[in-house]
């Protein structure tokens, strides 16, 4: 079991990423926004989860981590032979269990039309050369995160409403294509492929969780030789309810391994 998590936090959600791998025991867990530097990341307290932590952080507020509970090594992170520092707290690709599992946090964006939204169309390219760079679609690959981007109007609870906004613009949705084509399945649509109303994110305010008024922004990416094997892909709705949570919810993906 593959699980990706915008915890929105690690500081403040240490104890919940703590339930969630004693209760669902994940062989590899995601994080995104730890909003941690290096070396401030919990590694004693997920090892007694029974997890090796690898982590990416730096001054800002963004933070990729993934948790595995096989022996692993880190591959990189950030863009290799890039110099983009806030690359390196959103890119992290790790090997365990003869997969590549990469946990990514795509900037946000916003506002539409900005220089920080073309930032983000730039970065959801880079992601795709890089693929093409390191790996082949024939690598056992799980691309995790927070990609910032509802792909279909079944993402959105509200089509009409959203149409434009960030992380709904066509420009967003197109980058995610183009990041697809180059050989990747959305594991959640391999085994939902109409059903609306699957979010990852719903805004704190306005009892939007309640309502499931939301996005489903989080996913998890797979090349052939995992959506082969995949046996289930959901949300995992469980974590939003608890005191003090994340606005995200857990993706979590099943493979017969």
């Amino acid at each position: 079991m593959l699980a990706t998590w915008n915890v929105n936090s690690l500081k403040a959600r240490e104890d919940h990423v703590r339930r969630y791998l004693s209760r669902r025991k994940p062989s590899a867990l995601c994080l995104q926004e730890t909003k941690l530097r290096d070396g401030a990341l919990p590694e004693e307290a997920f090892s007694a989860e029974g997890y090796r932590a690898f982590h990416a952080g730096g001054p800002g507020r963004n933070g990729v981590a993934v948790l595995v509970s096989q022996p692993a090594r880190e591959i990189f992170r950030g863009f290799p032979g890039e110099e983009d520092p806030q690359a390196k707290e959103r890119v992290l690709a790790v090997e365990t269990a003869g997969l590549v599992v990469i946990s990514v946090y795509v900037p946000n964006g916003s506002p539409v039309g900005s220089d920080y939204y073309l930032y983000k169309l730039e970065f959801l390219y880079r992601l795709r050369e890089l693929l093409s760079r390191e790996f082949s679609p024939e690598t056992p690959l799980a691309l995790c995160g927070d990609f910032n981007v509802a792909p279909q109007e079944a993402d959105v609870y509200d089509p009409e409403l959203l149409s434009g906004q960030i992380c709904f613009t066509e420009r967003e949705r197109a980058a995610f294509e183009v990041l697809l084509s180059w050989g990747l399945s959305d594991a959640l649509r391999l085994k939902h492929p109409d059903r609306a109303g699957i979010f990852t994110w719903w805004d704190y305010q306005f009892g939007a969780f309640r309502a499931n008024r939301g996005m489903r922004l989080d996913h998890i990416l797979v090349t052939r030789p995992l959506a082969e094997r995949l046996r289930d892909c959901f949300v995992d709705r469980e974590p939003r309810g608890w005191k003090k949570p994340s606005d995200h919810a857990p993706v979590v993906a099943v493979f017969n391994l």
